[in-house]
């Protein structure tokens, strides 16, 4: 029976920059992962793995905007309130 490491990388496409999440994905494109027994997101995991425990009340930032990227390179630990000024708006000149 693979491990839960073993689980999580074969849903993983690594790549030169952006390692992309392969398997389910929520509504708002964010890696879905179940561990143990809940689901939790592709990208907090991938972090807490491999660099370790997310500050407490901290978001992780897609510094590259790709919302099913697990690559920890690509993530900031950073407040609520700066990860929604980062945020790409929604707009008639401007796309996500």
């Amino acid at each position: 029976m693979p491990t839960l490491d073993e689980r999580f990388w074969a849903k993983v496409l690594v790549g030169d920059g952006c390692w992309d999440w392969q398997a389910s994905k929520t509504p708002g494109g964010y890696g879905s992962f179940r561990a143990a027994d809940r689901t939790v997101c592709a990208h907090r995991f991938s972090y807490e793995l491999l660099v370790g425990p997310i500050p407490e009340g901290l978001d992780l930032d897609h510094l590259c905007r790709n919302k099913g990227c697990v690559n920890p390179e690509h993530l900031e630990p950073v407040t609520r309130r700066e990860n929604m000024l980062r945020a790409p708006k929604i707009g008639p000149d401007r796309l996500i």
